[in-house]
């Protein structure tokens, strides 16, 4: 049987350099030439990603002539419980964790656009709950409310919902002296994981041309937005030694800032 690592966030192509792509799966499972097909064993972590990637990883682990077993060691969050669905057999090893939660995008534009944003939300939902009720028997409603709920697992928790097989035993500590205490993912950290995920993906909104008044920019709460031409995360809306914009008439920009973020009103 192979052996397969996957750990890092989930995505189309690689950006960062942290990520798994359905190009990297698919060679690491068929080979080059498609040549595999003997039994693979793929321990996973991750703090999830591109629900589509994994949609699309799904399919090719399902599509594997081999057995394929799948273990969680350290977490499955978001899009990587979608993959992890594809194993013929799915484990966790006492101390991981499991977290499934609504969809999210980030939406910029008119009321239209955001009404189908709303709507690709919806029926991204739908599709993840096929995903799920292909082995977890729990209603679909249940389903629905625990991913609304943003439900974190262990392993126990995550065996009696049905989403997966079995515990495994954490056969891989990192040495022999904690071999007798199974390691536990610290929760708050793998948060902070599946937000680092968010922000790095956080849009940045068009400066306002000038000499449209009608146009104004909304910045994250932040104002910062660590985007794929910027590995540091350090990408700013302005520069530092940039003079303030100018104050349009009406509301003081002050009170917009605290509700916002930051407003950027050009004016002629």
């Amino acid at each position: 049987m192979r052996e397969l690592q996957l750990n890092g966030y989930i995505d189309e192509e690689m950006w960062f350099g942290d990520e798994i792509t359905p190009a990297s799966l698919h060679e690491a499972l068929y080979g080059a030439d498609n040549q595999f097909t003997d039994d693979m064993h793929i321990r996973l972590n991750s703090y999830g990603g591109s629900c589509n990637a994994a949609t699309r990883m799904f399919d090719d682990v399902r599509a594997y002539p081999g057995n394929v077993r799948i273990t969680i060691s350290g977490t499955a969050a978001s899009a990587a419980t979608v993959l992890a669905m594809a194993a013929d057999r799915l484990e966790m090893t006492p101390g991981s964790l499991f977290m499934v939660h609504d969809p999210s995008v980030l939406a910029w534009g008119n009321e239209r656009d955001l009404s189908e944003a709303i709507s690709l939300l919806k029926a991204c939902k739908e599709s993840i709950l096929n995903i799920y009720g292909t082995r977890c028997k729990m209603e679909r409603n249940e389903l629905a409310a625990q991913m609304s709920a943003t439900a974190w697992m262990d392993a126990n928790a995550a065996l009696a919902s049905g989403f997966i097989d079995g515990i495994a035993e954490d056969d891989a500590s990192p040495s022999p002296i904690n071999a007798s205490k199974p390691r536990t993912v610290n929760r708050a950290e793998a948060e902070a994981k599946v937000q680092a995920w968010l922000n790095r993906h956080k849009p940045q909104p068009p400066r306002p041309f000038k000499g449209d008044e009608h146009t104004s920019s909304v910045l994250p709460d932040d104002d910062q937005a660590t985007r794929p031409d910027d590995p540091g995360g350090t990408a700013q809306t302005g520069s530092p030694t940039s003079p303030p914009p100018p104050e349009a008439s009406g509301a003081p920009i002050a009170q917009l800032q605290k509700r916002l973020g930051l407003l950027m009103p050009a004016r002629r």
